[in-house]
């Protein structure tokens, strides 16, 4: 356990640290009820000030709500029942969008479960947000969405969107647009529709903070560090383990020490189809080259005298 512990706080201290003065890219800024945040092999306490780093796995309780300010200048919330991974945090002053659009900055991010509401205000902003039935890139815009047992739902207040359907990123070229005031929604297995505008029963279940603007906090918190609530199981992180490749692949990455825990091992092997690649973690002999056998001598020539 000892070498866990000093792997854990070895992994969180590679993170790179913010200077002073900097900005931070994701600031948590504001926190109602409880929230936990996924981080390393840990479970933590989420509370307003905490700085959010790439690999995070966020998980809001049944009533809570955060709010997290990106450095862009981006509010960007979490409702009741929501499960939210950052995979990437794009510090602004450079970069560029898939056209190459120069200044353009994208951040990504993960909803698997629950609401969610944000708000971009700046012109090169971008915010790539991908669920389980559809993927979406925003520039200018705010809107509202939510996904829960098969069936995922956005509304454009501002702006526009682009979508993909599907587990799947979007791009500023995906084939469907949605404008200020619409709708999309989508059901596993079916295409999404548009409509004029939202439907009674998403607007019925809309937590009540989402129906005014995000509320504007203190852009420059004094730093709070995550307070340990325990160690990560394997129930913790098991859907995110069995998502597409391209989202479970890193965070199996982040995860590796956990591979010598006897609970969490054993779970990752009784559920080894849905996430093959951590059969290389886990027996790292089956993948190492043999050398091919020492080849026989070949004997001298015999001397006829």
């Amino acid at each position: 356990m000892r070498t866990l512990v000093a792997l854990a706080a070895a992994a969180f201290l590679a993170v790179p640290v913010i200077g002073a003065g900097a900005e931070a890219p994701a600031v948590v800024t504001l926190v109602e009820s409880q929230a936990t945040l996924l981080r390393s092999t840990g479970r933590f306490s989420v509370a307003e000030g905490i700085r959010l780093q790439a690999g995070d796995l966020v998980e809001v309780a049944e009533k809570g709500l955060v709010q997290i300010g990106l450095a862009d200048g981006t509010k960007l919330s979490l409702g009741p029942r929501s499960r939210f991974h950052v995979a990437v945090l794009a510090a602004p002053g450079g970069g560029a969008d898939e056209r190459g659009a120069k200044g353009a900055v994208v951040s990504d991010f993960y909803l698997l479960q629950g609401w969610s509401k944000f708000s971009i205000t700046r012109p090169a902003a971008r915010v790539r947000l991908t669920t389980p039935l559809f993927g979406l890139v925003a520039g200018e815009s705010t809107a509202v969405l939510q996904v829960q047992s098969g069936e995922g739902s956005v509304f454009v207040e501002k702006g526009e969107l682009r979508l993909s359907e599907g587990f799947v990123k979007a791009s500023t070229t995906s084939a469907i647009t949605v404008r200020a005031g619409q709708f999309y929604s989508r059901k596993t297995d079916r295409e999404g529709t548009t409509q004029a505008r939202p439907v009674p029963a998403f607007v019925a279940g809309m937590p009540a903070q989402y129906r005014d603007n995000l509320p504007d906090r203190p852009a420059k918190f004094k730093e709070v560090v995550p307070r340990r609530l325990g160690d990560l199981a394997y129930a913790d992180v098991e859907l995110w383990l069995k998502g597409p490749p391209d989202l479970r692949r890193p965070i199996m990455q982040r995860l590796r020490p956990l591979a010598r825990e006897p609970e969490f091992r054993k779970a990752v092997i009784a559920n080894m189809r849905f996430h093959p690649e951590w059969d290389r973690v886990l027996f790292p002999d089956k993948y190492k080259s043999k050398q091919p056998p020492p080849a026989s001598p070949i004997p001298a020539p015999k001397r006829n005298d």
